[in-house]
């Protein structure tokens, strides 16, 4: 299979199994809900209408949706430009830039759509929210997963380069 076929299909399955589980959060779990699942991790429904780690929230959402609209198309052109670039045979990248493009697309779709992105992976220190990852989802593990391999392979991977 070849690298575009490969990074349409990752991103795609990424965007469904992120929207997935949104829906399923959304449907099922009240806001500001928490589901202790484990004693470090909880499922809680929350909603953020910044970036990563809720940055830019405080910006009038007639900014803010401009503002992600552009860094999401030029996310997909420096995505579609890395792809063109790479070997055909380089899966790690593959795999990390579509993670990365199908995590974007996920998030988006929220911010478009509702105005918000759904959180609801939650992690803290056994039971002291004091030590808690701001809350996630899906894309956004996808995104970090892709970008963690990118630094893998640009550090530890032998190529010939």
């Amino acid at each position: 299979m070849n690298k575009y076929k490969t990074a349409i299909y990752i991103s795609l399955f990424i965007v469904v199994l992120d929207q997935l589980t949104k829906w399923i959060i959304r449907s099922n779990v009240h806001l500001h809900e928490n589901i202790s699942v484990f004693p470090f991790f909880d499922i809680t429904h929350l909603r953020n209408t910044g970036a990563a780690f809720g940055i830019l929230k405080g910006l009038p959402e007639s900014m803010r949706i401009p503002l992600f609209a552009i860094v999401l198309v030029v996310a997909i052109v420096v995505i579609s430009l890395f792809l063109k670039k790479i070997a055909d045979n380089d899966k790690v990248l593959t795999v990390s830039l579509s993670l990365i493009l199908g995590g974007a697309i996920g998030n988006s779709i929220d911010r478009f759509r509702l105005g918000y992105v759904t959180d609801f992976l939650s992690f803290h220190w056994f039971g002291n929210l004091y030590y808690q990852w701001p809350p996630f989802n899906v894309a956004d593990s996808a995104i970090t997963v892709g970008v963690i391999l990118i630094i893998f392979d640009a550090f530890f991977l032998k190529r010939g380069r």
